[in-house]
Order: structure tokens, then C-alpha cells, then sequence
């Protein structure tokens, strides 16, 4: 899976990763948690940032992942919502950006809320279960019908099948 998160917005939307920013060291506690996290979930990940060093933008890489910087001239929303456009359904974007959400869902791109990933990004690097995998260790043998049968849309479907693989 291909993941393209949206830097700063995940840095503010992690608590863990805010009180590092506030430190000033926030990109790089989010690389090294998305380091660790890349060790156990073998996606393919690159992190876009608002500004860097190059005015027209820059590529680098940071903890051993890929980075792109959007440069003066344009936002990293503008890159994410670029990115979408190529990748289309192959591409999950990580962003709680409801704008930037809607110009890469235009696309087929996956869409998952910076503070869901957050939570899925902290408990992994940490080494810790999930909380859904956690709580569906028991299975329940009962045959009665648990409310009424309702199928999810096609989209929620396949974001759920996604958010199942991070």
C-alpha cells in the first residue's frame, strides 16, 4: 500500500508528535515514529512538507524515507492533491484537511483522518496491539442478529479494508 501523509497536519493532529513541535523538533520525531512504524508495515510511505530550503521545491530523505518539500511557490496540499491525480486509487493519503479530503477523493484516492492514523502510528511504533485487533480476539458464537442489515458504500468499504491494512 502507498501512503502519502500530509506532515504538519499529522505533526498537530498527534499529541505526541504537537509537544515535539513545540520543542522544535517535530519532523523529526514524526520520521523516526514513521521509521519504526515502516519496521512491522511494510508500506511505501512519503511525507510532504509546507516550504524546505529550495525554492521550487525539493526531494529528499529523511530517516530513510522519502520527503518532498513543496517549496515557496506552492503548498503541500497542492503536491498531495498532484500526487493523487497520478496515482488515482492506489494512493491512501493521511490528512485531516477536508479540502485537500475532497480534491483527493475527486481522484479515487483513499482518504483516512490524521488522528485516526495517529492513533495507529503511536501503537504500532510503540510495539503495541491495535485497539481493534485487541478487542477482536474473542469471537461471538451467537446466531442472533445484531441490528439491521445494512451494507456499507463501496467507497467506506474500501476505506475500511485500507484502515484494516495499516
Amino acid at each position: 500500500m502507498r501512503l502519502v501523509i500530509d506532515g504538519y497536519n499529522l505533526i498537530h493532529h498527534c499529541p505526541e508528535l504537537a509537544l515535539a513541535e513545540a520543542r522544535g523538533r517535530g519532523r523529526e520525531a514524526l520520521m523516526q515514529a514513521l521509521r519504526l512504524y515502516r519496521k512491522r508495515r511494510p508500506h511505501h510511505i512519503t511525507v510532504v512538507f509546507d516550504g524546505g530550503p529550495e525554492p521550487g521545491g525539493q526531494r529528499t530523505s529523511l530517516a530513510g524515507l522519502p520527503v518532498v518539500f513543496s517549496g515557496a511557490a506552492r503548498s503541500a496540499d497542492d503536491v498531495i492533491a498532484d500526487l493523487a491525480r497520478q496515482e488515482g486509487r492506489n494512493l491512501t493519503v493521511i490528512t485531516a484537511d477536508h479540502e485537500l479530503a475532497d480534491r483527493c477523493r475527486l481522484h479515487s484516492a483513499v482518504v483516512l483522518d490524521s488522528g485516526e492514523f495517529s492513533l495507529r502510528l503511536m501503537e504500532t511504533a510503540l510495539g503495541e496491539a491495535p485497539a481493534e485487533e485487541a478487542e477482536a480476539e474473542g469471537w461471538d458464537f451467537s446466531t442472533r442478529k445484531k441490528g439491521p442489515a445494512k451494507r456499507l458504500s463501496k467507497a467506506q468499504r474500501r476505506k475500511g479494508r485500507r484502515k484494516g491494512r495499516l
